[in-house]
C-alpha cells in the first residue's frame, strides 16, 4: 500500500478493530486480507495498493492474519 494523503483511519476484521494514522508518502506491506474501514481523521484518504498474485501469501483461513499495514 503507498498512501497518497496522511489519514486517520479504523480498521475493521472479523471482531477486531484498530485505528491506523499514516503520512502522506507512506509505503506499507498489508497481507491479503478482507476488512472495512472508516475515515476517522479530518481529510480524505487516498492510497494504491498493489496486489501480488504469487502463490504462498494467501492470507490464513478465517482471516486471523494481521490487520492493516503492517501490524500484527
Amino acid at each position: 500500500m503507498v498512501t497518497l494523503s496522511s489519514f486517520r483511519r479504523k480498521l475493521f476484521s472479523g471482531g477486531r478493530e484498530l485505528e491506523v494514522e499514516l503520512p502522506a508518502g507512506a509505503a506499507r506491506w498489508v497481507p491479503a486480507q478482507t476488512h472495512s474501514g472508516m475515515n476517522i481523521g479530518d481529510t480524505p484518504s487516498h492510497s494504491f495498493f498493489i496486489e501480488l498474485k504469487e502463490s504462498g501469501h494467501e492470507a490464513p483461513p478465517g482471516g486471523s492474519g494481521a490487520l492493516g499495514p503492517g501490524v500484527p
